[in-house]
């Protein structure tokens, strides 16, 4: 696609379309989920999140696919060099088979992905993880992995994803000045979050076994223990649930259940920090708000289907 300044349009259209994740919506009922059809994506800011990104973090993304009538590799999550459009970072969905992903680092094809139990043209949601471990030795070097559902499906060696000052986008291949815009997801997203620690395996079975919950009360028979290895060392039983600190963690939360369209995508996390559930504020909680565009031409959804 040659480089071309994008005169962006935020539509959110209530045309009814019975198929895939997209269904008519009630009067007693808020929309769970956002449907791209093309042409559109969310993108966040990277003074927003591209501290957590250099880090340790977790990406968290409800996600479901359409049946793909073109050969473009869609866009699941990309981080565009806003210099000459390479990909820093980026999920894909393969061109030849619908249960896989494409990983790109660097511009460069890591590895496709596969996973028995995903099928992109089913219109299912299922649930891809994305955690980031620093190596703590002395480099900016972290180990990538991904999960598909419960399943650990990539491990990167050693590998500095330095994102800069280039957005978060998600649902196409995009660049931080909207001259570049191209392979745009088509499926539903219903809910993406964002934690500025890596997620175990444990916890990521957790939320797919519990996907409407984020954690619970404790993860032990004694409350003071927090994950399962702690569990296991002090001879306690691992109930297979989280305790509320873990949700100091959750820096972007952001869910779609909203009850009219909206292009401004807020973020949660900082209402769940301050639920009753025995975790304060300590007052260094930000928003990190999303906007969703789309090209001239195009538009998005909301659909009540989801998780």
């Amino acid at each position: 696609m040659p480089n071309f300044i994008i005169k962006y349009i935020l539509i959110l259209s209530l045309s009814i379309i019975i198929n895939s994740c997209t269904d008519m919506l009630t009067n007693d009922e808020n929309y769970k989920s956002l449907h791209l059809k093309g042409g559109a994506w969310i993108e966040f800011q990277s003074a927003d999140v591209q501290d957590y990104l250099n880090s340790s973090f977790t990406l968290q993304m409800w996600v479901s696919g359409n049946s793909n009538s073109s050969n473009d590799a869609k866009t699941l999550l990309s981080i565009i060099d806003d210099n000459d459009n390479s990909i820093i970072f980026g999920l894909f969905r393969d061109t030849s088979v619908d249960n896989a992903l494409d990983v790109y680092f660097n511009n460069e094809l890591i590895e496709t992905i596969s996973d028995d139990n995903l099928n992109w043209s089913t219109g299912s949601f299922d649930l891809v993880t994305v955690t980031s471990e620093s190596l703590n030795d002395g480099t900016d070097n972290h180990t990538i992995k991904i999960f598909i559902n419960d399943s650990e499906v990539f491990s990167s060696d050693p590998i500095n994803l330095n994102v800069g000052d280039n957005n978060l986008i998600i649902g196409g291949r995009v660049n931080t000045s909207q001259t570049y815009a191209s392979n745009f997801w088509t499926g539903c997203i219903d809910e993406i979050r964002l934690w500025n620690d890596n997620l175990t395996a444990e916890e990521i079975t957790f939320h797919i076994n519990n996907p409407t919950k984020l954690n619970s009360s404790s993860g032990c028979s004694d409350n003071q223990y927090t994950n399962l290895t702690s569990c296991e060392e002090a001879g306690e039983v691992w109930s297979g649930i989280y305790s509320d600190q873990r949700l100091e963690n959750l820096v972007g939360l952001w869910r779609f259940n909203y009850n009219s369209p909206q292009y401004h995508i807020k973020d949660e996390s900082c209402r769940e920090l301050n639920l009753d559930s025995g975790v304060s504020d300590n007052g260094e909680c930000l928003d990190i708000d999303g906007t969703i565009y789309t090209l001239p031409g195009y538009s998005v959804q909301f659909s009540r289907l989801g998780i």
